[in-house]
């Protein structure tokens, strides 16, 4: 069976005990701007994952596998990734606690990368029907039963969710001209923002933006992306805006679309996901004049 993912995009069974009205997770970031977290899953010592918000359910690397945590790993699936094709193995009937909230009957699928110093990663269905807040202040995940009090001081903002993916509106300006449509927001990206190549030429992006590097990105599969990366004039997000950002356009275009904001820009904001409502809460934190990371 074939399934489309953004790096990952799993479909799960599982059931989540939550111990209070809200349960705090501590995190710490990585060289790439990734949400880290400490996990167990079975009976396994402790596994550090990534929360990843463009992603669902639980992958882990084909090399946690091999040395902290056997798995049945008896069947596999076809699976999209931003850079082509690949089988990806899977194990169902699985446990994982976080400090306290324990969901159970969970499929685990495997791949070759995550975030630096990662087992791999977690999406955020695993939260469904929660309040979930990152404070990037304190370094802590909150999940809430229901809206927390600081929300006054948040901007509000539609939340979409499209094949697994969270979306947020955002504006891109160059001069005159503003850019404005849905984007991934993809705490896994460790990045700023991501194009296509034909959103760029459609508004002439690249002939007008000065480039300021080129690299090479491998999705979760080892798949190699190859981009260049130019210098924004301003970005709006969250009733703010950003000046002199990094945008990186792809040097060929994907099945999966590549509309997307990493965290190395959403690390500026603190965030509440209403996944009962379907919207989002953002604040402007002390990481807003931080410079950004630009791959060599």
């Amino acid at each position: 069976m074939k399934k489309l993912i953004h790096c990952m995009l799993t479909l799960i069974s599982f059931g989540v005990i939550a111990q209070s009205q809200s349960d705090t997770i501590a995190f710490t970031l990585n060289r790439q701007s990734n949400i880290c977290i400490k996990a167990r899953i079975n009976n396994s010592d402790t596994l550090v994952l990534m929360f990843h918000s463009a992603s669902t359910g639980i992958t882990l690397l084909n090399e946690t596998v091999a040395k902290k945590l056997p798995l049945n790993l008896d069947k596999s699936n076809t699976v999209q990734t931003w850079g082509g094709t690949a089988e990806s193995r899977y194990s169902k009937g699985n446990t994982m606690t976080i400090n306290g909230l324990k969901w159970e009957n969970m499929t685990i699928y495997t791949n070759e990368n995550s975030g630096e110093g990662t087992d791999g990663k977690f999406g955020h269905d695993l939260f469904a029907g929660k309040i979930v807040e990152i404070d990037y202040d304190k370094k802590q995940l909150i999940v809430h039963q229901n809206l927390p009090k600081n929300r006054n001081t948040f901007a509000k903002s539609g939340l979409k969710i499209i094949q697994g993916t969270i979306y947020i509106e955002a504006s891109l300006s160059i001069g005159e001209d503003v850019y404005t449509d849905d984007f991934m927001f993809h705490t896994g990206y460790g990045g700023s923002i991501l194009l296509d190549p034909k959103i760029g030429e459609k508004y002439t992006m690249q002939s007008r933006l000065k480039t300021i590097s080129t690299s090479e990105l491998r999705d979760s599969y080892n798949n190699i992306i190859k981009i260049e990366t130019k210098q924004l004039p301003q970005i709006s997000i969250g009733g703010e805006s950003l000046r002199e950002v990094p945008v990186s356009f792809a040097a060929q275009s994907s099945q999966i679309p590549m509309k997307v904001l990493g965290n190395d820009l959403l690390k500026r904001f603190n965030v509440i996901f209403d996944f009962q409502k379907n919207e989002m809460y953002l604040k402007i934190n002390h990481l807003r004049d931080t410079p950004f990371a630009i791959k060599k």
